[in-house]
């Protein structure tokens, strides 16, 4: 079982959103898929426990963080285990250590917006003191000078992703229908989530 963890070092920021979304992303692409929210306000087990019966089969659990005293084990049938964590990592450092040590994949969204920057600036000696392959995902962004300044200041972060999410309605309002926006006909971040995990697959060395 492959597990990407998703963090960031600031609050109000596209952590959850890229969880489920990368997690539907993947299920639709035939992995058999599992979230851990890590988080105690439980913003994905929310999203979860309201998806419709049609929707792509995911598994979902809840540990909020100061409980976790163990890497997550292998669970039975699941290929990929996505890890939603909260915003104040750092009050926790042992069972975030467990978590980042675990992890295949450390997956961080970053907005360009100055704030982010630097609350990413800050994050980054942690990150690489655990030592697991980490990817920059740029997200919530535009077609502004901002976007673009950010775009080359990541890159002195670590290794950007390919793919940028655009700051669109659709994400929050697929969250509202407890969607993906992968499973949602039209969407424009839909595709550039399955591009995500086409990525993320191949940087773990997922056969697919």
């Amino acid at each position: 079982m492959r597990k990407v963890l998703v963090t960031q070092g600031k609050g109000g920021g596209p952590k959850t959103a890229t969880a489920r979304n990368l997690a539907v992303a993947a299920a639709v692409a035939g992995q058999r898929v599992a979230t851990l929210d890590t988080d105690p306000q439980g913003s994905l087990t929310y999203w979860h426990s309201r998806r419709p019966q049609e929707a792509t089969p995911i598994e979902a659990d809840q540990v909020p963080l100061p409980r976790i005293v163990g890497a997550p084990m292998p669970i039975a049938g699941i290929d990929l285990l996505i890890i939603d964590t909260p915003t104040a990592v750092e009050f926790f450092p042992e069972a975030t250590a467990i978590l980042f040590d675990c992890a295949d994949l450390v997956l961080v969204p970053v907005r360009p917006g100055p704030e982010d920057l630097v609350s990413m600036e800050g994050m980054m000696p942690y990150i690489r003191s655990r030592r697991r392959p980490t990817r920059l995902l740029l997200s919530q962004t535009s077609r502004s000078r901002q976007t673009a300044d950010a775009r080359e200041r990541i890159k002195d972060f670590g290794a950007p992703a390919p793919v940028e999410i655009p700051h669109l309605a659709e994400v929050p309002a697929s969250f509202s229908r407890s969607l993906g926006t992968v499973e949602i006909s039209g969407t424009r971040t839909g595709p550039l989530f399955s591009d995500l995990w086409t990525y993320v697959a191949d940087t773990m060395g997922v056969t697919r």
